[in-house]
């Protein structure tokens, strides 16, 4: 991952994190929402998927030839944000995930 793509995960996983924290009950669809809201559209949202009380997804967040996506888990306090990889072009899918 390049040193912007790492500078942008840590600008993206703060903002999200905030906002999915104060999402009662995270479903699919309320997640989604807070994603819109932030300004994410829904061709960069993925695999959004109801595991229990909590929403797991991906974001697409790939641009100029980068590989950043977000790897991430809607579960109120305990919501999670990490960066993670994905093909510079082509379709959408994780390559690696960059926990720590």
């Amino acid at each position: 991952m390049s040193d912007r793509d790492r500078c942008a995960s840590v600008q993206h996983e703060q903002r999200i994190i905030e906002a999915l924290r104060v999402v009662s009950e995270p479903t699919p669809t309320k997640v989604r929402k807070a994603l819109n809201n932030l300004g994410y559209i829904d061709e960069r949202i993925h695999g959004l998927k109801q595991d229990g009380k909590v929403t797991r997804f991906y974001l697409d967040l790939r641009e100029k030839g980068g590989q950043l996506c977000e790897e991430g888990l809607a579960a109120g306090e305990a919501t999670d944000v990490t960066a993670c990889t994905a093909p510079a072009t082509g379709a959408f899918t994780v390559t690696s995930r960059l926990h720590g």
